[in-house]
């Protein structure tokens, strides 16, 4: 669990910090700076429930392991857009932020898992 939130802090900390130096320097509105809270939100959600299904998966069974991990994904996708689609629909956002700042930090999120789920079956495998 320590190795789950250390890895969020260390990713998710210094896109807040630059966030709120953003704002503070009032490079941002009020508007932008939401949106692109949610967007972070959104993702910090995928990113963590990734990363707990693959450690409650670990020296599981294949079946278990795919069952969590594929199956999750799957889910994990599913609330994904459910959580978009809401965030466009009832908030008061910029909807191009929004979607930009979302599109950005899916796609650092799917790159950091892939290399840390690599990084972790070369340890398990040593």
């Amino acid at each position: 669990m320590k190795k789950i939130i250390r890895t969020i802090i260390f990713i998710y900390i210094p896109l807040i910090i630059i966030i709120l130096i953003l704002k503070l320097t009032s490079v941002v509105d009020q508007t932008t700076f939401i949106s692109i809270i949610a967007a972070l939100l959104l993702n910090l959600f995928n990113l963590s429930a990734a990363l707990l299904l693959y450690f409650l998966s670990i020296n599981r069974s294949n079946q278990v392991f795919m069952m969590l991990n594929l199956g999750g994904m799957g889910v994990r996708v599913l609330l994904l857009l459910i959580g978009f689609l809401i965030a466009l629909i009832f908030l008061e956002i910029d909807k191009y932020a929004f979607i930009f700042v979302f599109l950005i930090l899916y796609s650092l999120s799917i790159f950091i898992e892939i290399k840390y789920f690599h990084k972790e079956d070369q340890k398990l495998r040593k």
